[in-house]
């Protein structure tokens, strides 16, 4: 079994305090349980952006507010 390279670094424990407090908002300002299948879909959208290279704390409430551009899942 060959190595699997994987270009993302791990999310740490300050990366998930981070992103959960910004999910726990979203869920706040819209009367959605941190259970429930929205708020996993917007867990997942969070973790992408931030992926991606966005960490500013603003920017990610607001991608995941849908205020800059709707991205569409097929």
């Amino acid at each position: 079994m060959g190595t699997i390279f994987w270009p993302k670094d791990p999310l740490d424990g300050n990366d998930m305090t981070l992103l959960t407090s910004i999910l726990r908002r979203w869920c706040e300002r819209y009367e959605v349980e941190l259970t429930a299948e929205e708020s996993s879909r917007k867990a997942k959208e969070l973790v992408e952006w931030f992926e991606f290279g966005v960490k500013d704390p603003i920017e990610l409430a607001e991608l995941i507010d849908d205020k800059h551009w709707l991205v569409s899942r097929i």
